[in-house]
């Protein structure tokens, strides 16, 4: 774990800390984007976390190919896809509005939330971001004042300064109120598609009090060698979830029209839920380890990008370099 990481576990341990820690961040967000484009960072931040300089010409790792995305690449319905909130409307357009899990409320201010109308168990999450989340599994035992301040500092952030993932810039902040889903294990399901097709699973899971993410090849079920940097890869291969084709049939249709998406379920109870859609999973600038066994460059193999149709001027200025 990084000095930063410890750090930030440190003041996440109380809700003074986790305001500390925003109220910083909020800050550095109003100055970052003055000092460095979204293509000096995306280069920066690659060699910083891959030890090498990132192939935009010619990308051939899926790493490399999230970030040609994130320049080159424009799709009107990924912030719309992106935003927690509006998600539901997309899915409810197209007929997988049954996918979304209870909706009890969406606030753009988390003092308008009247703690008193909600039940004992909840989660309320930032629309616009990424692990802001409240887990709650007795109210009663929360300082509701404290959680406020917490989630109204969640609407002041932009994950776009920080990754650069261009569709949150422009998502409007709200908390979004849903149903706790009350179920042990949890698994967060999540198929990795590929130009319209799931080929890889990342499994979130959680066993013994250790939270896991593990990969698996779809076609085969193999639990594959390696994980995040930052996380733990377990040990065991967890059986398929009960309706797996099912789930997968639903990834392939919803990921049809983007060239790459995670699609997120949760499966229990001969119930399948929505979860996300995510477009650069960490920012596509978490390492997969170990890297001898080449799951990026795997992985790589089987994105293929589209025309570009954003950004050309740099487009073909550094394909004249290559």
């Amino acid at each position: 774990m990084s000095i930063q990481e410890k750090i930030r576990d440190a003041l996440f341990a109380s809700a003074n800390g986790k305001v500390f820690f925003y109220k910083i961040r909020i800050l550095r967000e109003k100055f970052a984007l003055l000092f460095i484009s979204d293509y000096k960072y995306v280069k920066k931040t690659y060699k910083k976390r891959f030890g090498r300089n990132i192939n935009l010409s010619n990308p051939m790792t899926y790493t490399e190919k999230l970030q040609w995305l994130k320049l080159f690449y424009r799709n009107d319905d990924m912030p719309r896809c992106t935003d927690k909130y509006e998600v539901r409307n997309y899915l409810a357009e197209r007929g997988y509005g049954h996918l979304c899990n209870e909706l009890i409320g969406v606030y753009d201010d988390a003092r308008k939330i009247d703690f008193s109308s909600l039940p004992k168990k909840f989660a309320a999450k930032a629309n616009h971001g990424s692990a802001w989340n409240l887990i709650c599994k007795d109210k009663e035992r929360l300082v509701w004042k404290d959680e406020v301040r917490v989630m109204n500092c969640w609407l002041k952030l932009n994950l776009y300064v920080f990754g650069r993932e261009w569709n949150y810039e422009k998502i409007p902040p709200r908390i979004v109120v849903e149903k706790f889903l009350d179920h042990e294990p949890l698994n967060d399901y999540k198929f990795m598609c590929f130009n319209g097709e799931p080929l890889y699973m990342q499994l979130n899971n959680d066993y013994e009090g250790v939270h896991y993410v593990d990969f698996y090849d779809l076609k085969t079920w193999e639990h594959l060698p390696v994980t995040y940097g930052r996380y733990n890869r377990s040990d065991r291969t967890i059986e398929k979830p009960l309706q797996f084709d099912k789930m997968m049939e639903l990834a392939k249709e919803l990921s049809k029209p983007f060239p790459f998406v995670r699609v997120d379920f949760y499966n229990f109870d001969e119930t399948i839920l929505f979860g996300e859609l995510t477009f650069f999973p960490g920012g596509g600038l978490w390492p997969l380890n170990p890297v001898k066994y080449g799951i990026d460059e795997l992985f790589g193999e089987q994105l293929q990008l589209p025309e570009p149709n954003h950004n050309l001027k740099l487009y073909r200025k550094i394909m004249k370099k290559k």
